[in-house]
């Protein structure tokens, strides 16, 4: 049995990796030139930066696993080391990966606050116990109402302000009044004691690592899979500005859940119906190279003191292969980034934006930068809206009934930390092994 893999990311190589390891015939077809998708890294004109995630949560049972199971422990290193800020009306305040006991005495909170925010986290213990952290259907039951709602119900509006929505507006790029509470529910019970990796490396590494195991055919853009009335499939691809076809008997989707049903032709009433539903929300970075070194940090700006830039990153390059000693990266906010959909910033007009930069930033860029790359992903991350889970539960059930001719992997399935998109490889392998092994 052949199976087709497409899209060499971390859930599409996830899923190749185990069904290789049960004996199947598997290949994998990548549209880019590199393996990782949004796990790797990009290098342009001497300036180095990534393409997406940047950190691997120890919490993350799939995802340490297979690092595990790659002989990879030894190249993990501390992901975050250099000191994180969130900036709101309230002032600057120091972040820590995994909430604990401190955020009780922050002198910033009322006692009301911290008694509300005492609760919360007492009726998150037992759940840090029962849940699959990479897993997000764990949480169905809190798939109603925005996260904003969620918090504001619960009284704890200064913790959402000072904390919450810095960091879901830079980190994730999602507004609160956008997403349900499942994924700050399902991160923040096991975020405490957990610690953030990344690769000596590069967090590119794990991707390497498997694509180096597989067989994968890259600069290949996939335009249709079709299911062929004899059996299997017929997929359509161009190769080198030729168009060819190929038959699999198995075709794994494994490209961001926005995309599907233009790959896929005549999909079931199932699949038009799911992928109707997934979302993704779009970032937009612009990183500056810096010909001199500049103290790292992390600063996460609320939207009452920022509307325009949502998170502020200066990078050390000087230890890695870079043209530049420093990277100093903005990350602009949903709604600035809803703007740019349609008209992307030019060179000349970045100055602009330093009226929205801290002083400190605005006075560096002044001196002098090397080199600017806009950089824009179109599929960031998957948009947990309200009812979205009821959607992927549905969908789950009628992707595990049966034996199917396709079948989808992707951080949408499971989780948007990477975490999630390794559980999601791992699930639909293990659906296509029970299904086909007897």
């Amino acid at each position: 049995m052949k199976i087709t893999v497409i899209g060499a990311g971390l859930a599409g190589l996830t899923a190749a990796h185990r069904l290789q390891q049960a004996g199947f015939s598997v290949n994998v077809l990548e549209r880019g030139q590199l393996p990782g998708g949004r796990m790797a890294q990009a290098h342009d004109v001497g300036l180095n930066y990534l393409t997406g995630a940047r950190l691997i949560y120890s919490f993350s049972k799939s995802v340490m696993g297979l690092v595990r199971e790659l002989g990879l422990t030894d190249q993990l290193c501390r992901g975050l080391t250099t000191p994180v800020t969130t900036c709101s009306q309230a002032g600057e305040h120091s972040v820590q990966i995994g909430p604990g006991p401190g955020l009780m005495f922050n002198s910033r909170f009322s006692y009301g606050q911290r008694w509300c925010l005492l609760q919360m986290a007492v009726g998150m213990v037992g759940r840090r116990f029962s849940t699959n952290p990479d897993r997000l259907l764990d949480w169905q039951h809190h798939d109603e109402g925005t996260l904003y709602e969620y918090l504001h119900q619960r009284s704890l509006n200064q913790v959402s302000r000072i904390f919450i929505e810095p960091v879901f507006r830079g980190a994730r790029g999602w507004r609160m009044t956008d997403v349900s509470p499942v994924f700050f529910l399902s991160t923040t019970a096991h975020m405490y004691g957990a610690h953030a990796y990344t690769f000596d490396g590069g967090i590119g590494l794990l991707t390497e690592r498997l694509a180096q195991n597989l067989d994968v055919t890259y600069s290949v853009d996939v335009k249709n899979v079709r299911r062929a009335l004899s059996g299997g499939n017929e997929l359509s691809y161009e190769l080198n500005g030729l168009l060819q076809s190929t038959h699999a008997d198995l075709v794994i989707c494994a490209v961001p859940g926005s995309l599907p049903l233009r790959i896929v032709s005549v999909p079931t009433p199932e699949e038009s119906q799911f992928f109707k539903c997934v979302k993704y929300n779009s970032g937009y970075i612009l990183h500056f190279g810096i010909d001199r070194a500049v103290e790292p940090y992390v600063r996460f700006f609320g939207s009452d003191v920022n509307a325009s830039i949502a998170a502020i990153e200066v990078v050390d390059q000087s230890g890695i292969s870079s043209s530049y000693l420093s990277r100093i990266s903005v990350y602009l906010s949903p709604e600035a980034v809803i703007k740019l959909k349609t008209n992307p910033l030019v060179e000349d007009e970045l100055p602009a934006i330093w009226n929205d930069l801290p002083d400190d930033v605005a006075r560096q860029l002044e001196l002098g930068y090397g080199h600017v790359v806009q950089q824009r992903i179109e599929n960031m991350l998957p948009l947990f809206y309200p009812g979205y889970l009821k959607e992927l539960s549905t969908f789950e059930r009628y992707q595990t009934s049966g034996k199917k001719p396709i079948y989808y992997a992707g951080d949408y399935m499971s989780h948007a930390l990477l975490g999630g998109a390794c559980r999601s490889g791992e699930d639909v392998a293990q659906a296509i092994i029970s299904a086909y092994v007897r």
